[in-house]
């Protein structure tokens, strides 16, 4: 945390912020979202999640702003944020500042973005960070309180399309590698491909992760049945040969010799 201004206004803020936080209601957490994936331990999880979007938290934080004026009205306490992007990270700050001018800047809050190529991936993320610091710098209740929020870093994932799943990228040994080659290689059993789905992450990868393990399980299923199909099928045919052969001798001959004419050609 950062403190900025003169000692004697200090006790201004406090009260201002104290004035502004006591007349925050809480708001609702009407958003829901399920995120799946895997934890770093290799199992998979999926929970429906609620939350209060940044916009709710805003709204909540301006309504208790609203409330804490002077004698003739003024408002006399606000925010701010200051936001830093880096190649792999989004850093967010909550700035408190009331109208004497003293200022309280929140510790920093850094997630890592694992799409900084991705504008739209990013701004959710910037998004997210916003809500996160300033539900801290007011005490307000954002999420669920949940043992699954372990996690962490949810911001609305959302059910990848087709397409979207085989355009899929994800930051990997420094660069930005595509997530179903990359799932091959875990699969084909490449190590650093293994290491980096036992790692966290953002939920969006997670569900992407998600997704693409379903396809391939699913494909999975489809050739184990296509098999076992093919295997049934040679069976009808040997079961049928073998009926043939107790019908006709020389049934055995025949398939063995490639048919009648070279069977005929040796008598």
């Amino acid at each position: 945390m950062e403190i900025y201004g003169k000692e004697e206004d200090r006790a201004k803020w406090a009260m201002h912020y104290a004035q502004v936080k006591a007349n925050i209601e809480q708001p609702q957490r009407s958003h829901k979202v399920t995120v799946s994936g895997t934890t770093k331990q290799g199992k998979p999880y999926s929970y429906e999640y609620s939350y209060a979007d940044l916009a709710d938290v805003d709204k909540a934080v301006m309504e208790g702003i609203k409330k804490a004026t002077d004698k003739d009205g003024n408002v006399v306490f606000s925010y701010f944020f200051d936001i830093s992007t880096g190649n792999t990270s989004v850093t967010v700050q909550t700035i408190l500042v009331d109208s004497s001018g003293f200022t309280v800047k929140t510790n920093k809050i850094t997630f890592q973005n694992s799409r900084p190529q991705d504008a739209q991936a990013t701004a959710s993320l910037i998004s997210y960070a916003k809500r996160y610091s300033l539900s801290g710098a007011f005490g307000i209740a954002a999420d669920d309180d949940d043992d699954a929020q372990d996690q962490k870093t949810i911001y609305e994932p959302k059910v990848l399309t087709k397409r979207e799943l085989e355009e899929y990228k994800v930051y990997y040994n420094g660069t930005m590698a595509n997530l179903y080659g990359l799932y091959q290689e875990a699969k084909e059993g490449i190590k650093d491909a293994q290491d980096w789905f036992n790692e966290s992450h953002t939920p969006q990868d997670a569900q992407a992760v998600h997704q693409i393990a379903q396809i391939f399980k699913k494909k999975h299923a489809e050739t184990k049945e296509s098999d076992k199909a093919k295997k049934a099928a040679l069976e009808k045919i040997q079961q049928s040969q073998t009926k043939e052969s107790k019908k006709d001798p020389l049934a055995d001959k025949k398939v063995a010799s490639g048919g009648d004419t070279v069977v005929d050609g040796l008598f």
